[in-house]
């Protein structure tokens, strides 16, 4: 098969691939456009190769996966290129299109998955006692307490509205990846602040009236009159990681991190957390367990008399308190 035949069977499959995922399993955008992304790059290998994709063995794709590594990629980002291929031959392999996934024996590296890096219960409470002076501090108070009371994804806070929220029964029917939908549940202050915001809706349209038909039944707005966008919520991240005199990295995601991890710590049942989640495994939700046993181990190697370093024996055990409350 020439040059061009491979190209234009292989590109065949990616487009039915691409719409696959996008309008039947409904991943989300940014997931689609990473698969893309990883997909694209494999394709071009093939081309150079002169190989379809249904004519790959398990050491064609070994060979692959070894110039990725070449290439200088990170651990996790081969990992997750490898997720990709994955799938993109699993699906395959469902139509019957392979009698074998060629990638299904190629195990990624369990170091490449980083541990999800969260807040210290100081720093959450620090997070949500600012001080709320206007319309705009108000929000942007719900935001943090949305994103820490209920452990949602930043797309799903962001999509959230009124129609959805039970106040009596302190909960929000959300949507998840794969379109799925669950109810995440309000603590009293949030609660308290959702009701708040909710009054003062008037007063915001009359400030910063509604320029789309979104905004009309969003819980979350933007001075712009619209939807609250992805990137003002960053931006309002980092205004107030400046403000709040927070020296690391704050991101939405971080939050979602703390609320998984903060809960584990306390004894709760991983399964529970999963849903809480909106996780479709619990093996999703086990990372955390292992960032409580890393945060239990350096509160070992810091508090304990026999986990200390010597020239550590002299250190003030207020910290060791601070670490357990």
């Amino acid at each position: 098969m020439d040059t061009l035949d491979v190209h234009a069977y292989n590109t065949a499959v990616f487009t039915r691939y691409i719409e696959y995922i996008t309008h039947f399993k409904r991943l989300s955008p940014n997931t689609v456009t990473a698969y893309r992304h990883h997909i694209a790059r494999y394709l071009d290998y093939l081309e150079q190769e002169q190989l379809k994709i249904d004519e790959i063995t398990t050491y064609e794709a070994r060979k692959f996966v070894s110039s990725l590594i070449r290439s200088g990629l990170s651990e996790l980002s081969v990992n997750q290129y490898l997720a990709s291929y994955r799938s993109l031959y699993t699906y395959l392999f469902k139509r019957k299109e392979i009698t074998k996934n060629p990638f299904s024996s190629i195990e990624g590296n369990p170091r490449g998955r980083r541990l999800p890096r969260v807040l210290s219960r100081q720093q959450v409470v620090k997070l949500l006692s600012f001080e709320i002076t206007d319309l705009v501090s108000l929000r942007d108070s719900l935001i943090f307490h949305l994103f820490y009371s209920t452990g949602c994804r930043l797309s799903e806070i962001l999509e959230m509205d009124i129609d959805h929220i039970e106040m009596e029964q302190s909960r929000i029917l959300v949507t998840g990846k794969g379109n799925k939908m669950r109810y995440v549940f309000l603590n009293p202050s949030t609660k308290s602040l959702l009701t708040r915001h909710l009054r003062a809706r008037d007063r915001w349209f009359e400030r910063y009236p509604a320029s789309d038909e979104s905004a009309q039944n969003a819980i979350l707005l933007g001075v712009g009159g619209k939807r609250l966008s992805t990137s003002t919520c960053h931006s309002i991240f980092e205004k107030y990681r400046v403000a709040l005199g927070v020296n690391e990295v704050l991101t939405p995601h971080m939050l979602r991190h703390s609320f998984a991890t903060h809960l584990l710590d306390n004894q709760s049942d991983i399964q529970l957390v999963s849903e809480l989640l909106g996780h479709s495994s619990i093996s999703t939700t086990q990372i955390y367990t292992h960032v409580s046993k890393k945060r239990l181990h350096e509160v070992y190697m810091k508090c304990h008399p026999h986990g200390r370093k010597e020239n550590g024996n002299k250190r003030n055990n207020d910290n060791c308190r601070k670490e357990e409350q």
